[in-house]
């Protein structure tokens, strides 16, 4: 029958999130039957289940911490009876001392699945409790960082937002600046964005990552901030070898957030020309540092984009930088545009009207109602500021 059916752990996780925490018994009881059962493979899946991200451990915590079923598994921790699942669980007790026995438990015999619950009581408030925590986890990562560091970054560096998080922000950069690279390698692989920002903060100081690695980074990770900081890193390397070579290689990226660092550095080495000629660059900030090589070369950016937005195909680049720089008396250039058949295009000219304080009222009321989204939300905005 399925009434009085015993909850699975992902059950039990999904009704006490579900419940905001009301229904945290259940989850408590799941787990305490899983670590009875002495099935390995079951308590390695529960551990991963309800630390599968440092922000659902942190909300679990809370949860836990006044939760009066607690006090069975507390009875259990005080007996020996407890295996790692429920000695786990007690880390959260609502009594000080329950909470220090369990942290020296979990001490006595150190896993990477309860590592998260040992940083958790590292920002405990009674300094009894975090004191145990954290000379343990020290001694942990200053022991075994290959085995450690990765599970202690991922929660850390979440956990470093709570009040008394510091301490444990700043063990983890100790612990990380000593590492083989191999070791902090393996944290670039982490789905957890903050590691492998963190990691590119540590390598990046000690000064052991090569120009080929950023390059890479800046070309193909994922993360934007990554991208972003390793780009400016091979940028001010390139600037002061004189590697215009690798400012170029950059500076073909399809990223913009590369691209401008890549670009500032060619306008440090004067290379003035290349940039004048992105004026119609998707990217804002490059078309403001090619309007300010342009000047320098002797271009006129207001005469090249009258000329640009003029021609049959105009790129949107070019209609922004118009907006960007001309004048209400450059508004008219664009009114052809409310009719290009491309929406974008559209949708472009009218945000550059409406940014010139040019809005031809009449033609740009019909296009509320134009088949493109993009094109009725442009054409709405502008209005408003013609009310």
């Amino acid at each position: 029958m399925m009434f009085g059916r015993k909850k699975s752990v992902a059950e039990a996780l999904r009704e006490t999130l579900e419940s905001r925490g009301f229904r945290v018994d259940v989850l408590v009881d799941a787990l305490v039957r899983v670590d009875k059962s002495g099935d390995a493979a079951e308590i390695a899946a529960a551990f991963e289940k309800i630390t599968e991200t440092p922000a659902l451990i942190a909300t679990l915590d809370g949860y836990w911490r006044y939760e009066r079923a607690l006090d069975d598994v507390a009875l259990s921790l005080r007996a020996g009876k407890a295996g790692r699942l429920t000695t786990a669980i007690a880390a959260s007790h609502h009594d000080g001392r329950v909470r220090e026995l369990a942290v020296t438990r979990l001490l006595a015999n150190p896993r990477p699945e309860t590592l998260p619950f040992l940083l958790l009581r590292m920002t405990d408030w009674a300094s009894p409790v975090s004191d145990v925590a954290r000379a343990g986890v020290v001694r942990l990562l200053h022991d075994d960082p290959a085995t450690y560091l990765r599970p202690a970054a991922e929660t850390m560096l979440h956990l470093g937002r709570r009040r008394r998080g510091g301490f444990g922000v700043r063990q983890l950069y100790a612990a990380a600046y000593d590492v083989p690279a191999a070791v902090l390698e393996q944290l670039m692989c982490s789905v957890n964005s903050a590691v492998p920002r963190f990691v590119l903060e540590v390598r990046t100081r000690r000064g052991d990552l090569k120009l080929d690695e950023l390059i890479r980074l800046a070309l193909t990770h994922s993360d934007k901030s990554i991208r972003v900081r390793a780009g400016e890193a091979v940028a001010r390397d390139a600037v002061w070898t004189g590697r215009v070579d690798v400012l170029r290689k950059l500076a073909a990226c399809r990223r913009g957030e590369v691209r401008i660092s890549a670009l500032t550095g060619l306008a440090r080495l004067g290379h003035w020309e290349e940039i004048a000629g992105l004026l119609d660059d998707p990217s804002t900030l490059i078309r403001a540092l090619a309007r300010d090589a342009a000047r320098r070369t002797g271009v006129d950016a207001v005469v090249w984009y009258r000329s640009a937005v003029s021609g049959a195909n105009p790129s949107l680049g070019a209609i922004a930088g118009l907006a960007e720089s001309g004048r209400a008396e450059d508004g008219p250039l664009l009114y052809p545009l409310l009719r290009h058949p491309v929406a974008r295009v559209r949708a472009q000219a009218v945000g550059a009207l409406r940014i010139l304080d040019a809005v031809p009222v009449d033609s740009v009321r019909p296009m509320v109602e134009d088949p493109s989204r993009r094109v009725a939300r442009a054409a709405l905005k502008a209005l408003e500021t013609r009310a």
